[in-house]
């Protein structure tokens, strides 16, 4: 009779500890906020990082290369990501003077500034600050976090 009443407890113990164990992993690790604790609301929200969203500057940039003996030409795309919610408004509201600082900038290359792929990520970092400046001097933030050449061509 005492071995039965040590397997039952032994069997209560497993028991309560495979339900324990289940609702631990089960239940949701964040506490649901309490209604009048919107500081911790804020800042649960401030902390999911708003999905990536793209803008395309279209038509592609083409540019004559600089100090070539025969003509060459460069036609780049240009994809741009941001997680703000106003970026791209204000990147339709100043893209005229956008396209034309990428163009300066496009157009002062040669084929040696563009032959490695170093330089075309320092080309698009440069770009980055071409763009974010023209939306700081405009609208007084920037906002664009990447640039993307999606097409890049020399021919």
């Amino acid at each position: 009779m005492n071995k039965k009443i040590i397997m039952i407890a032994v069997q209560v113990l497993v028991l309560a500890g495979a339900v324990g164990g289940t609702w631990f992993f089960m239940s949701d690790p964040a506490p649901e906020p309490v209604a009048g604790d919107e500081a911790s609301a804020e800042a649960a929200a401030a902390s999911q990082k708003k999905e990536p969203e793209y803008y395309s500057l279209s038509p592609s940039f083409v540019v004559n290369l600089q100090g070539e003996r025969n003509i060459r030409f460069l036609m780049i795309e240009i994809d741009l990501m941001s997680r703000r919610d106003d970026v791209f408004s204000r990147i339709e509201q100043y893209e005229p003077r956008i396209r034309n600082d990428l163009l300066m900038l496009f157009s002062n290359l040669d084929r040696e500034a563009v032959a490695t792929v170093e330089q075309r990520q320092n080309l698009q970092e440069q770009a980055l600050v071409t763009i974010n400046g023209v939306l700081n001097s405009e609208s007084g933030k920037g906002g664009v976090e990447a640039v993307y050449f999606t097409k890049f061509v020399i021919q």
